[in-house]
Order: C-alpha cells, then structure tokens, then sequence
C-alpha cells in the first residue's frame, strides 16, 4: 500500500468518527465506517478533480497532451488536492465532498506543480519507477522530460492567473519559486558532508513544506479566509510538509520498493544527505567516520545495508522520526485556530496518522 493511500485511509477512517475537537498533538483514532464507504463518500469530489485534470490535459498539444496524461495519471491520491479541499471545508464549514468550481481549479493547480517537480526530481535522481511505473525521464529520455515539467509548470501558472484578483497566481509563483530554489539549493549540497541540520530543515521546508502551505492557504482562501484566518492553515500546511519529507526521506533507506512503488536508495545513490545520515555524521566515533564517509562518498555494492548497520547502531532513525514528530505536533497545535467541524477533523486525520508512521518507523 503506498503511502498516499495510507494516509487517505487512516482519514477517512477517522472522519467517520465523528471526532469534534481536534487537540494541539496527536493522538490514537478509532474507526467505525470501512475506508471503502468514506471513499465512496468522497467519491464525487475527487471525480470532479480528475475531470478538471483531464480537460488541462487536453489544453495542451496532442503530442503534448499524452505526456502530461501519463504523468497526470500516475500520482496515486491526490494529497496536495485534498489538503486544499480539507482547508476549504475546515474554513467555510461546508462538507468535504463538495467544492466550488475555483477551489476545484485551485487543486488541479497545486497537483500541477506537484506533478512538475516529481517529473523534475526523477530525473535529476535517475530514478526509473514512481508508483511502479516508468518515470517520465526513463519512458521518454531526459530532454523530453525536462520540457515536459517545465509546461506543467507554465500552466499551473496559466490556471492561476485566470483568477480575478492577483492573490492566487501570486502565492503560486512565490510557492513554486520557493520550490524550485530548495531544488537547487540541495542539489549544490549533494555529497557535502558537513551539511548540518539547520540546512536540511530549511532545504525540505523549501521543497515540500512550500507547496503543503499553499494547498491549505489556497483552501482556506477560496473559502474566504481572511489574512489572519489564512496563517493557521499556511503553517499547519509548512509544518506538516516537512515532518512528511522527513518521513519520506527515512523510507528511501528503510522501505520496500514493491510496498512504495517507486525506486528508493536514490537519496544515498545521489549524494543527497537527510536527517538521519546527518545525525550519524555528529554521532559517530572517530574510528567509524572513514568508512561512513567513505559509504557516502564512494559506490559500494552493498551501500544502502551498510549504511543502516550504522544507523541502527546509533539510533538516529529513530531520532529522525522523533524530530518529525515534533513538527507534526506544531502542526496539530495550528488545528487550535480553526473551525472545529468535518474539514479540520480531516486535517486532524493527517497528523495522527504521520505521528502513528513515524512512532512505527522509529519503533517506539
């Protein structure tokens, strides 16, 4: 089960709880209704979504369009989408299974740029399967590929400035800007081995935390957000991206290709150091820093499984995790200054169920 999927269960289970008061940090659920009648429930939502991403498919070449609709088909459930539509509920009260044609386009926005930089990192981390299927840069080459995630990019923004006021095109470039720039800024750090934490926080805060912000910002305005409404649901968004990247960043060196469906080993194959490589490299002894510098620097058969014996002597995946934990529970305090109702009891749901991951990846 991929991990998009996971989290949409562990949602929707927990919608159907009828949970009222979303607490400041995380804590267990019970469910009662099967994730398959909560999907069902949503059901007509997100085949509106998939319509709306359809027909910007369709906006493109024909020779173009059947790229984007490869990619656009390809990103499992829609997390980015759902935290605008979770936003907009929790902000105007209204139920999650219905949108508004601007809030719709809105989603279809954010997936968009999503979709880009996936097409974009895949190819800069030679990746060859996403969701066990080719990538775009191992289906088509990379100069295909590249192209390809800059359009998606150019429209995204197209979509955006359809708007009749400036706000949302501008939040839109300002996130994909941000974006775009901790790609760059991680590429430049690939392979340095005195990349400290602060760093790494602020590179993924960048790359992940950037777009999960204006999802939920985007919701909550669309649903009439004012400035001071907006900041709890931009920082909920921030803070929860980062605890996610971490997250993920932990499952390229602990997961099973076949359970996430996308090729993994790539961070440590391309150099790129995350949180639990770097609380290795303050940690270790003096004795073991050769040869970890050296599993780091250099292409050993068996990299990945050396690698984590060092890990695990340490325990700094478990620290990794503790410390995405304390940005998820940031992020549930921000529930604090939302409606309580359906929207932010889905957005509640998000954080339970990352705290759950992280304290099963950490194994306490």
């Amino acid at each position: 089960m991929g991990l998009d999927r996971q989290i949409f269960q562990a949602i929707f289970d927990l919608m159907s709880t009828g949970v009222s008061n979303p607490a400041p940090s995380p804590k267990a659920a019970t469910t009662t209704a099967t994730p398959t009648d909560i999907l069902a429930r949503l059901a007509p939502v997100m085949a509106q979504l998939e319509t709306v991403l359809e027909r910007q498919c369709n906006a493109f070449e024909p020779g173009v369009a059947a790229c984007v609709r490869y990619v656009a088909g390809n990103q499992g459930k829609r997390l980015r989408p759902a935290l605008t539509l979770f936003s907009a509920s929790a902000q105007s009260g209204s139920d999650a299974d219905t949108a508004t044609e601007d809030i719709l386009k809105a989603c279809a926005i954010v997936e968009m740029v999503h979709i880009a930089t996936l097409v974009h990192d895949d190819i800069m981390d030679g990746a060859e399967l996403r969701r066990n299927r080719l990538t775009a840069g191992s289906k088509w080459g990379h100069e295909i590929s590249v192209l390809l995630g800059d359009s998606l990019f150019a429209h995204a923004l197209v979509l955006a400035a359809s708007y009749p006021t400036p706000f949302v095109c501008r939040r839109v470039a300002e996130a994909t800007k941000i974006v775009c720039s901790g790609e760059i800024l991680q590429t430049q750090r690939r392979f340095d081995l005195k990349l400290n934490e602060a760093d790494y926080i602020r590179m993924i805060e960048m790359k992940t935390g950037a777009l999960f912000a204006v999802a939920c910002e985007l919701g909550a305005h669309l649903a009439g957000a004012d400035d001071a409404q907006r900041k709890p649901f931009y920082e909920f968004g921030r803070l929860l991206g980062i605890a996610y990247q971490i997250y993920d960043d932990c499952l390229d060196l602990v997961g099973a290709e076949k359970d996430i469906g996308k090729s993994l080993g790539t961070d440590l194959q391309k150099g790129k150091l995350t949180l639990p490589v770097i609380r290795l490299m303050q940690q270790a002894k003096e004795s073991e820093m050769h040869l970890i510098s050296s599993i780091l620097l250099n292409e050993h058969a068996n990299s990945r499984a050396m690698l984590m014996d060092f890990i695990q002597r340490h325990g700094t995946l478990k620290q990794a995790a503790n410390q995405a934990n304390e940005f998820v529970r940031q992020a549930a305090a921000q529930l604090e200054s939302m409606p309580k109702n359906e929207g932010s009891r889905a957005l509640e749901g998000l954080t339970i169920f990352l705290n759950a991951e992280l304290q099963r990846l950490g194994g306490g």
